[in-house]
């Protein structure tokens, strides 16, 4: 089953040269998959439960400015014990600039632990075919910088940690690559910032491909992934 939305990109989700911010990206995806997840899910079933993001493949075939008027579809491709795994494609007239593959994890509330999805949620979703799925990614392993990166009170979200799509932010400090130079982005949630008044992060550069990751005083890695720069 798929959800569709369509957007007008205002222009205040758009960086200083008028490009769509990643952060925002991520957000506006976020929203059709909430959507779908407000009409097919069991509320009584879903209760005590919440939907964790665990990672992201995003491939950005063209940037997306403000102004654009994009369509946003997702679906369900899989449902496996705690994790249920999604495609998007974002549209501008009619040709597919953006695919995404990700997975969600399944959290109960009360035993605070991941937990199995209950069969009705995935036969809710009716899950489709992949037309986007998973890379197998190779990270660099000599991260020679640091950085700390103030967490700012807009990073926090309702669940009180750093919002899934505030990372975007986190990786521009890091990275200093635009909004519109980046082609690919991977994402790996591993933990959660939460309590923090700062973090750290470290970048490994080969050519056009940059592996970070964020972690703290004590080497704990949060999230960590790699980014595509667009041959400009």
């Amino acid at each position: 089953m798929r959800k569709t939305k369509e957007f007008e990109v205002e222009r205040f989700l758009a960086n200083s040269e008028g490009y769509l911010k990643n952060k925002y990206l991520l957000s506006l995806m976020f929203e059709v998959s909430f959507d779908q997840a407000e009409e097919v899910e069991d509320e009584k079933i879903m209760e005590d439960k919440r939907w964790i993001v665990y990672s992201w493949d995003i491939k950005i075939k063209k940037p997306i400015k403000a102004k654009d008027k994009i369509k946003i579809t997702t679906f369900a491709i899989d449902m496996k014990k705690f994790y249920a795994y999604r495609n998007f494609i974002i549209e501008r007239d009619n040709e597919e600039i953006v695919e995404a593959y990700c997975v969600f994890l399944l959290f109960d509330l009360k035993k605070m632990r991941p937990i199995k999805i209950p069969k009705e949620i995935a036969k809710a979703y009716q899950k489709e075919k992949a037309i986007y799925e998973e890379k197998s990614h190779k990270y660099g392993d000599e991260f020679t910088n640091l950085e700390k990166i103030q967490i700012r009170y807009a990073d926090i979200d309702t669940n009180y940690h750093v919002n899934n799509a505030s990372y975007m932010d986190l990786l521009r400090e890091i990275t200093k690559v635009k909004d519109q130079d980046i082609e690919f982005i991977n994402i790996v949630y591993k933990n959660e910032i939460r309590d923090k008044k700062y973090i750290l992060g470290q970048n490994s550069k080969n050519k056009n491909e940059i592996s970070y990751r964020f972690i703290d005083d004590d080497k704990k890695i949060y999230t960590y992934g790699k980014i595509v720069k667009r041959n400009v």
